[in-house]
């Protein structure tokens, strides 16, 4: 990615893991909301040019000193975060907001590429699980830690937004209680949410819904915001009942709006959350609770880069793979 809407594919050297890192042979990458707000150019990476992709399986191919064997030949997916280790926030178990902190695929190469380096200790086996569930381990533990950060009460919640973030939300929440998913009139996904067991519902008529099936019409207890747009606040804010929870998914880029009145009044918990726990979404996956196959709707070679980019910008797409390995 050289700027936006620019992408291309190219020769460079293959890259060579220092001491405590590994070289992977990426065999699948997704792109996700922020892979395409970059790509837009609403949400500018730290660098430039850059190998985007963050939700990466691989199989390691090369080891550096201080290294197990154990990993040589290993299908593993990889944590995004590279960072001290020493400061304040490494120290207190948040690494994630370590200010010395580098992102694969978005201040540093990620894995839009044949090969692609990582620190072994980010490393997570994905022994069985399928290609494709390797590839969701990251965008679905990042649902996971949605709901560590703020658990949701109640059994009543409502997905704003039917894209990859929306419909793992939504089939976590579906295993607490009764999860409704909003997309726009006519949306494309609506079959898909439908054959996820989950009820869909056109955003024109979700202020009826609203009325007609919660508590005196004030709301759900727990709602997603997963739009990827910056009128999706709004929404959530007219659909999360007094002293309910929003929890704000989408990384567009952009500024929102915010009822900073109504959020007091009404006493309203907004949350926000990114990386979570790679361990507790491999669990997942292992255990067949989440389904992901039919969320990816495109798959293409890395040569055809840009064509999947572009492909992953349509209504009717959820989860658009490269694959590298493929010519």
């Amino acid at each position: 990615m050289k700027s936006p809407r620019k992408i291309e594919v190219a020769e460079v050297p293959d890259p060579q893991p220092p001491e405590g890192w590994v070289r992977l042979r990426v065999r699948r990458v997704g792109i996700c909301g922020t892979d395409k707000a970059m790509y837009l150019g609403k949400y500018p990476p730290r660098k430039l040019p850059l190998i985007p992709g963050h939700e990466i399986y691989g199989v390691v191919e090369e080891l550096s000193d201080q290294v197990s064997e154990e990993w040589r030949d290993k299908r593993v997916t990889t944590e995004i975060n590279v960072t001290c280790g020493k400061c304040w926030y490494c120290r207190h178990g948040m690494r994630t907001h370590c200010p010395r902190r580098e992102a694969l695929g978005i201040s540093m190469d990620g894995g839009m590429a044949e090969f692609l380096i990582t620190p072994a200790e980010n490393l997570h086996s994905v022994d069985g699980l399928s290609d494709i569930q390797a590839a969701f381990v990251e965008p679905l533990a990042a649902i996971v830690e949605m709901v560590k950060q703020a658990p949701p009460e109640g059994d009543n919640f409502l997905v704003l937004g039917a894209g990859t973030i929306g419909l793992l939300s939504a089939q976590l929440l579906s295993l607490r209680g009764n999860v409704s998913v909003v997309a726009r009139k006519g949306s494309p996904k609506a079959k898909l949410v439908e054959s996820l067991g989950l009820n869909f519902v056109s955003l024109d008529s979700l202020r009826k819904f609203t009325e007609s099936n919660t508590p005196e019409g004030q709301g759900f207890d727990y709602v997603v915001e997963a739009t990827g747009s910056p009128e999706g606040l709004s929404i959530a804010m007219k659909s999360v009942r007094p002293r309910g929870t929003i929890a704000a998914k989408s990384t567009h880029g952009l500024p929102v709006e915010l009822d900073y009145t109504s959020l007091v009044v009404r006493e309203i918990r907004l949350i926000g959350s990114r990386c979570g726990p790679f361990k507790d979404s491999i669990k997942l996956l292992r255990e067949g609770k989440i389904e992901v196959k039919s969320l990816v709707t495109s798959q293409y070679p890395l040569k055809d880069a840009k064509e999947a980019f572009e492909t992953s910008l349509r209504r009717d797409q959820v989860k658009v793979h490269i694959l590298p390995c493929l010519t």
